[in-house]
């Protein structure tokens, strides 16, 4: 079985390596590409939009399916294209998904009830991604950086991006209920990028007949928006998704050679 891992916004496929490598170690091909726009220049970054990588992830999960059902993957932005191609499939644009794999996936970037916001500056990302569309952010200190390593554009913060990413949302969020695909979710519980309110929002309106929710509880501080590279959660992660993989593949074989 193929699995198509998308990653965040900003990162790269450095993100999503850990699975890629323990899903290829337990006999899958993994597939880990860069999102347009990643991986190279802060022009190229900064020129990228949401449509150009809602268009890459479908055409790279139409490319993948050619060879039979794929796991889909997706971390953070990666999780909300995930999403999109998951929607796209049950309307019949895209052939079904073995499965869904979302990883610290939000739905919302800021609510009133419950009160949070990714940053204060959420409150009025509209305003703020014309008024000051690119930000200038520090470097992530030692301390995060041994906890949880990461790899991308550090030092830039596109607010356009989010406010494209935010008008996305609504439609994504509606469209949940079309999802049928086998559905895993995975976050750890101090993710102050990704409330926990997203995990449970998502099980609760997905459609999927079968639904996991794994919320991991780590010591750290630092790190609370990578799961996958977290020195406390890595590990654990990966396992979750290898067992995944192995579920929804042998539920796929079952259906694929039922009499």
């Amino acid at each position: 079985m193929r699995c198509l891992l998308l990653h965040g916004i900003g990162g790269s496929p450095f993100e999503t390596a850990p699975l890629a490598e323990a899903l290829a170690a337990a006999g899958f091909e993994a597939h880990a590409p860069a999102l347009p726009g990643h991986g190279g220049t802060e022009e190229a970054y900064l020129a990228s939009s949401f449509a150009l990588w809602r268009d890459f992830a479908h055409a790279e999960y139409a490319r993948l399916s050619e060879g039979g059902p794929v796991l889909l993957a997706g971390y953070s932005l990666g999780g909300i294209l995930a999403l999109d191609v998951a929607q796209a499939a049950a309307r019949g644009e895209l052939p079904p998904p073995a499965g869904l794999l979302a990883l610290a996936t939000p739905l919302f970037f800021r609510k009133y009830f419950p009160f949070f916001a990714v940053d204060w500056r959420f409150f009025a990302l509209p305003l703020w991604a014309r008024l000051q569309p690119v930000l200038r952010v520090p470097e992530r200190d030692p301390a995060s950086r041994a906890v949880a390593p990461w790899q991308g554009h550090e030092q830039i913060c596109c607010l356009r991006h989010f406010a494209e990413v935010e008008r996305a949302l609504p439609a994504i969020r509606r469209g949940l209920p079309l999802i049928r695909a086998p559905l895993c979710i995975v976050q750890l519980r101090n993710d102050t990028s990704c409330r926990p309110y997203n995990a449970f929002y998502l099980a609760r309106h997905c459609g999927s007949l079968s639904t996991h929710l794994h919320l991991l509880r780590v010591r750290s501080p630092h790190g609370g928006h990578l799961p996958m590279t977290h020195r406390e959660s890595r590990q654990r992660v990966a396992e979750l998704a290898v067992a995944f993989a192995r579920e929804v593949a042998g539920a796929t074989k079952a259906c694929t050679f039922a009499p």
